[in-house]
């Protein structure tokens, strides 16, 4: 006689949903991202894609899980950037040190090259060498396009989503891109555009070949930035208040598609 075994808690489970609940503040703030990593990159600037902006681009970079690393870019306004004991910024936010910081996921199109910089434009930002590392983004918004289902050559299941949220800096919107993985991509593909969705995920980059000439087969490297997403579910709306039932979470890691 086989004896029936316990279910156990899925622990990956509760901490996503702790971690998304702590971010949005029990659902109060519908943007909101943790990130704390070794930066890479810092340049200061007067614009961002066209746009008037005072203070620094920069690129962090984060480890998943796996090992991966994942290189993720930064905009830090210089109002925000004010370190204390009189040290400048750009001093102590040295290549090879680690930053923390909080903010918000954001999107710019520059209208010369026709590509999109995905970012976080960062409300909080602090040199920290003990700082634990940290990817964290999380989202309420409603889906801007109908959800995109495919298969990767090495056979993965995803699904691509937009998540429609206020940009900070233009005063009107943004689209984020999103990737969902295997069964939660499967059930996301069924949703609709204009659904309101939670979420919460990491932001990620890889690298990818796009074709330039279809005549000649010619390839450019190009790297695609987008929140690889760990936990979603729709909000339903009812007689004015919002429900959230069962979360969708990927079975696996996703990454290597």
């Amino acid at each position: 006689m086989k004896r029936e075994q316990d279910n156990k808690p899925d622990f990956t489970k509760d901490l996503n949903a702790g971690i998304l609940d702590e971010l949005t503040k029990s659902g109060k703030v519908k943007n909101a991202v943790g990130l704390a990593g070794e930066l890479t990159e810092l340049e200061e600037v007067s614009n961002i894609c066209g746009l008037p902006f005072t203070g620094y681009l920069g690129k962090i970079k984060t480890p998943r899980p796996s090992g991966i690393i994942d290189e993720v870019v930064i905009a830090i306004e210089k109002s925000v950037a004010v370190m204390q004991g009189g040290i400048a910024f750009e001093a102590a936010a040295q290549p090879g040190s680690r930053l923390l910081l909080s903010g918000k996921m954001q999107t710019l199109k520059d209208f010369e090259s026709g590509r999109v910089l995905v970012f976080i434009l960062a409300d909080y930002v602090a040199v920290s060498p003990k700082a634990m590392l940290q990817n964290d983004i999380a989202l309420m918004g409603e889906l801007a396009y109908t959800p995109r289902h495919r298969e990767t050559p090495r056979g993965k299941r995803i699904t691509d989503i937009f998540v429609k949220v206020q940009n900070v800096l233009t005063a009107g919107t943004c689209f984020i891109p999103c990737i969902c993985w295997q069964e939660t991509a499967d059930e996301v593909a069924n949703w609709q555009q204009g659904d309101k969705v939670i979420l919460l995920g990491r932001y990620q980059s890889r690298k990818y070949e796009k074709v330039i000439d279809t005549d000649s087969g010619s390839r450019e490297q190009r790297i695609a930035y987008e929140v690889s997403v760990q936990l979603i579910n729709k909000i339903t709306v009812e007689e004015g208040k919002a429900y959230i039932s069962g979360w969708h979470e990927p079975e696996s890691e996703a990454g290597n598609v």
